[in-house]
């Protein structure tokens, strides 16, 4: 008889307590360490910064995601429709404001654009990380992405210091009072029901907990945490879609310790995701893009960032995991969304659709930021068109608890290791 499956949606705020970086602190990172604009100190990320201030954005509104997007929606802009003829870009063709182009500050090694090219920065001078552009790549949409390597090698390099994880190294400290708190709660979970954990980070916390507790957990790659994973092991698609009634570990938004392969075994442009369990520094990789849309080539690392996440979830394996989340979502009993701002709307379609369809889905949600931070007049707003409006009766339980929508969603105003505190003493 097949078990129950409770699911769980993990967000940034699910790993503060083990050393995760803050939304506020990987956006200083990105704004500090980044390429000079020409003729000045200040970095091209904190110019976008202020640009997007000048423009009515507010300070809220604009982290390392918005300023990552920025540059990503520049580098289609720059790229090519044709890169046989250079046509421009859909948009250059209707958009032809080059006073960015001054900003760039780089130049083409040798002056010529021609294939192999390899670009210097800042300009005149030697980049150690310098790649060639075997796939034509216009010059300023080339920059452009080694300015998002360099980011995302930034990022990958703060996850791996608070997550990295080996047979013969290990910071994820198992036995400290919250990884026990959080260790006991998966096993009576799992005594009954099947774990199926999703997560929106870039690490592999979770996953390493489980293991260390004894509890079998797949993760869409049959890692062994030895050396030899760093040879790169395939993601089992086939397993990720076809098997339910496992414990899972999948990265929604990819792994800090996933890989990107540019090249097929015949040596074309045909990228793969691979699990090597070290951390993924993209400055030392070739470039790889993909076309999800004809003229909109996205430049493919190994986690999603930005604002193009549903593009990107099309590729293997985020694509499969993402579905297997939409199943578990429509045929699951309960779901706890841990540290998630509701700020990915191709997620947030997946838990709308769940409640709509799957009447016997019930969702606890822990946020100690939830009331100040309007999330949950967010969250209400989300939910209106998919519950029915009488439905709605939101009511305080008690005083780190509300009630929603006739008891299908609670919410907890605690941070994950007061909740994990809380869940021991009701166990007890």
């Amino acid at each position: 008889m097949a078990k129950n499956k409770e699911i769980f949606l993990f967000g940034a705020g699910s790993v503060i307590d083990w050393g995760g970086p803050t939304t506020s602190e990987l956006t200083d990172l990105i704004r500090n360490y980044a390429f000079p604009i020409r003729d000045s100190k200040i970095t091209i990320t904190n110019y976008i910064h202020k640009r997007l201030l000048d423009n009515g954005y507010s300070e809220s509104e604009i982290n390392f995601e918005t300023i990552i997007n920025v540059i990503e929606e520049l580098s289609i802009y720059f790229s090519e429709y044709n890169k046989k003829t250079q046509t421009p870009s859909l948009l250059r063709a209707f958009l032809k404001d080059d006073s960015l182009k001054t900003l760039l500050n780089y130049s083409i090694e040798g002056g010529e654009r021609k294939h192999g090219y390899r670009i210097q920065i800042p300009d005149g001078e030697k980049y150690n990380f310098a790649k060639h552009s075997y796939n034509d790549e216009n010059p300023d949409q080339f920059y452009l992405q080694h300015l998002l390597s360099s980011i995302i090698t930034n990022i990958n390099s703060r996850v791996s210091n608070y997550s990295y994880h080996s047979e013969s190294k290990s910071v994820i400290d198992t036995q400290s009072s919250l990884s026990l708190l959080f260790k006991d709660w998966m096993k009576r979970i799992g005594n009954k029901n099947t774990l199926r954990l999703y997560t929106l980070n870039y690490d592999r916390v979770f996953k390493i907990l489980l293991k260390d507790a004894g509890i079998e957990c797949f993760e869409g790659f049959e890692s062994t945490d030895t050396i030899k994973d760093m040879d790169g092991i395939r993601a089992d698609v086939v397993k990720i879609i076809n098997d339910f009634e496992i414990n899972v570990h999948y990265n929604l938004h990819g792994s800090a310790f996933w890989k990107v392969l540019p090249y097929d075994s015949g040596q074309l442009p045909n990228p793969e995701i691979v699990f090597t369990g070290w951390p993924e520094l993209p400055d030392n990789d070739e470039k790889s893009n993909v076309e999800i849309e004809k003229g909109k080539p996205i430049y493919l690392t190994s986690i999603i960032t930005g604002y193009q996440k549903a593009q990107k979830s099309m590729v293997s394996p985020f694509r499969q995991m993402h579905s297997a989340f939409d199943r578990d979502c429509s045929n699951g009993n309960r779901l706890y969304i841990i540290g998630y701002s509701f700020g990915d709307e191709h997620i947030n379609e997946c838990i709308k659709t769940s409640l709509r369809h799957n009447q016997n889905l019930i969702i606890e949600i822990v946020s100690p930021d939830f009331i100040e931070n309007k999330m949950e007049e967010k969250l209400m707003l989300t939910l209106f068109q998919y519950l029915d409006i009488r439905q709605f009766n939101a009511k305080k339980v008690s005083e780190n608890k509300y009630s929603y929508f006739d008891d299908r969603i609670s919410v907890y105003t605690l941070k994950f290791s007061e909740y994990l505190e809380m869940k021991k003493a009701v166990a007890n």
